[in-house]
């Protein structure tokens, strides 16, 4: 009996450590920078984003401009950028900074990828450190808003996707709360903007997430956090 106790305990050990193996070990940015691209004709949601995420973030969080070229090679359809032809050319264009920095293209055009009509935002899971991310659907057309309320929503929008992105960047694998994938607009808004528990605590030990959130921020959109 207690050999077979032990036999027992022995593949339960090596499950665990099977299965502790095959989780990525999740390694943290030295800096989050925004890239934004010059043909953005508002910027105003910038600020305010830079400021939530790095109330959450240990990494400074700045913006800069990339002047990237987009060319019609880079289409996927007559309106839509092939998103993982640009991730590669931004990567290539800012592979150049020092450290390790997690970096981020944002675009006011639609972005595609093969199998999804359109996707808000890709942040490859091949161990990179670069995304693109477009506004074109952000934006909130809603008559009567005031633009500082409609470009705090954009910031509350882009805030989901970039807090998600960073994480995927620095390892994490997982699909619930925040990681959750949004395939509309309206999911996107309903989606928690927090990590799950399990999420969070890897993330605070890998240095990733602040144990708590840092500082306050002047917009009207993201109150509730």
């Amino acid at each position: 009996m207690a050999s077979r106790f032990g036999i027992v305990v022995a593949v339960l050990t090596l499950l665990t450590t099977g299965v502790a193996a095959a989780q990525p070990r999740l390694a943290a940015p030295d800096e989050v920078v925004i890239h934004l691209h010059p043909s953005l004709k508002d910027a105003d949601f910038v600020d305010g984003l830079v400021c939530e995420l790095g109330r959450v973030l240990v990494a400074p969080v700045r913006a800069t401009t990339v002047d990237l070229p987009l060319t019609r090679d880079l289409l996927a359809t007559a309106n839509q950028f092939d998103a993982k032809k640009v991730n590669r050319l931004f990567a290539r264009a800012t592979d150049g900074e020092s450290g390790r920095p997690f970096r981020y293209l944002i675009l006011p055009y639609d972005l595609k990828v093969p199998g999804l009509n359109y996707v808000f935002a890709n942040t490859p899971d091949d161990g990179g450190t670069t995304a693109v991310m477009s506004i074109i659907r952000l934006v909130q057309t809603e008559p009567g808003l005031s633009h500082k309320r409609a470009s705090d929503i954009t910031s509350d929008r882009l805030y989901k996707l970039m807090l998600k992105s960073v994480a995927v960047l620095a390892g994490l694998r997982t699909g619930g709360c925040i990681m959750a994938f949004p395939r509309t607009l309206k999911e996107l808004d309903v989606k928690s903007a927090e990590f799950c528990p399990d999420d969070r605590a890897a993330l605070i030990d890998a240095g990733v997430l602040k144990a708590r959130p840092f500082g306050a921020c002047n917009t009207v959109a993201m109150v509730g956090r």
